[in-house]
């Protein structure tokens, strides 16, 4: 996540403090003084991301140079509610996501709220703190809970993947929508209640992963697979080659910071050097598959690898496959890998479902990251479907969005055939599905029939019920 920051002074410097470890920071202030006073706050790790611009905020020159059209956030903290304001006027040309400023008058809010600019007045922010103290006796602790930051609240921007959702969409042992803030209205959501756009919501979990969830739900930039967790685990029941292959390419190019190996057989040490960088450990199964679907389904990880073995017949009889329990039961991204890696095609199939579109914003991340091309397939099942229009409408506005330009195919026929043929096209696919869906002869679950059909490596997410 990028950062723009306007001034460097007591305000600023503070703000660059608490977010030197996880943003990625420009500060521009025309006093050379201050930035070396920033400079002195940095740790080494921090000094090497955060890049300091002396010169004028106000400047487009210098906001271009300062890298402002790649910008997730913005933010105008000087003494100056002039250079505020027009430095803000400036981010919201240049389609800055999230515009934030400080106002020094509480003359000067009128101008903020005018210009639709989330401010905070300095004066009004203190004295709110302190009321509270002088009539409660109650000190606004900076951190909540364990002190770990388990808690965190996020606004919900217009094209975030939550908006338009119910908080019930969203399942996961690790986090959990718990209080909403609508206006000036407190809201505690049951899992049919709708998120909506300007909505503030607060979020708890594993702060391992929670600032990564708060990067998800404002749809900055790209997180794979950090807002499932941290960990790879590849299961090899028998010695995959491909397996291997594709579970190395996600190791080296994703954040994954560890890899779990389980296997049902005694693995030859030699093959595992390429994953040596990341190697947490290597277990050995008696059970094989029992005893792994028993280890990992109360866990939630980066990332699942597993081997193409699993056929899809059992799900004719209305049997899930081990692919599809572990992906419904951890809740964590499933790769089938077929060893089409390195991915420079990824395909996603849409239906207008949220798991469809869940599964399209981490196709897009993916793209992102690897500067691979995308496409969005939908099948119809007749011409006259007005479902085709409300569907383009909306993958241009996730390519406006991320700035990722989306192939949009349409077929007509049976989803599952038609996709599988045009997986053949393709390195990568990424199927969304909802948890708990059956599927048998009679009325087969389309995604999890695509997971096995499908002629590229695969990954299969699931979503909450």
């Amino acid at each position: 996540m990028k950062l723009i920051l306007i001034g460097a002074g007591e305000v600023g410097r503070e703000l660059i403090k608490r977010l030197q470890k996880n943003w990625r920071l420009v500060v521009i202030d025309q006093d050379a003084d201050k930035l070396r006073k920033v400079v002195e706050l940095l740790d080494s790790e921090s000094l090497n991301r955060i890049v300091l611009l002396q010169g004028d905020g106000t400047s487009k020159l210098l906001l271009k140079k300062a890298g402002i059209e790649e910008a997730t956030a913005f933010a105008a903290c000087t003494g100056d509610d002039e250079a505020n304001l027009e430095a803000c006027r400036l981010a919201k040309e240049f389609n800055v996501p999230s515009i934030y400023a400080i106002s020094n008058s509480i003359e000067h809010d009128p101008l903020y709220e005018g210009e639709g600019i989330n401010y905070i007045n300095k004066a009004t922010a203190t004295a709110s703190i302190l009321e509270r103290q002088i009539e409660s006796g109650i000190v606004t602790p900076s951190n909540i809970g364990l002190g770990q930051g388990e808690i965190i609240e996020v606004s919900v921007l217009p094209t975030s993947i939550i908006a338009g959702y119910p908080v019930g969409k969203f399942s996961s042992r690790r986090w959990k929508i718990v209080a909403i803030f609508r206006g000036d209205r407190l809201i505690i959501p049951r899992p049919k209640t709708v998120v909506k756009p300007g909505d503030r919501v607060l979020i708890v979990g594993d702060p391992k992963i929670l600032k990564y969830i708060a990067g998800l739900l404002r749809s900055g930039e790209p997180q794979f697979p950090l807002q499932f967790g941290i960990e790879e685990v590849l299961f090899l029941p028998e010695l995959r080659k491909e397996a291997l292959k594709d579970a190395r390419f996600f190791s080296d190019n994703t954040k994954i910071q560890k890899v779990t190996i389980y296997t049902c057989f005694k693995l030859d040490k030699t093959l595992l050097s390429p994953l040596e960088g990341k190697l947490n450990k290597v277990k050995e199964l008696k059970l094989c598959e029992k005893e792994f679907f028993e280890l990992v389904k109360d866990e939630s990880f980066g990332l699942i690898v597993m081997p193409d073995k699993y056929r899809e017949l059992p799900l004719y009889l209305g049997i899930k496959t081990l692919p599809v329990l572990v992906a419904e039961e951890t809740l964590s991204p499933v790769v089938v890998a077929r060893g089409t890696t390195p991915v420079e095609s990824i395909l996603v199939p849409v239906s207008g479902s949220f798991s469809s579109f869940r599964a399209l914003e981490v196709g897009i991340e993916l793209a992102i990251v690897w500067k691979a091309k995308i496409t969005a397939l939908y099948v119809s099942s007749g011409e006259n479907d007005a479902k085709i229009e409300s569907l383009r409408e909306r993958v241009i506005k996730f390519s406006n969005m991320y700035k990722v330009p989306i192939e949009f195919k349409v077929r007509m026929g049976n989803p599952v055939k038609e996709f599988a043929r045009e997986s053949e096209k393709h390195n990568l696919s990424v199927i969304g599905a909802r948890k708990g869906r059956k599927t048998n002869w009679f009325n087969p679950y389309p995604p999890y029939h695509m997971l096995h059909r499908s002629k590229c490596s695969s990954i299969l997410i699931c979503v909450g019920e």
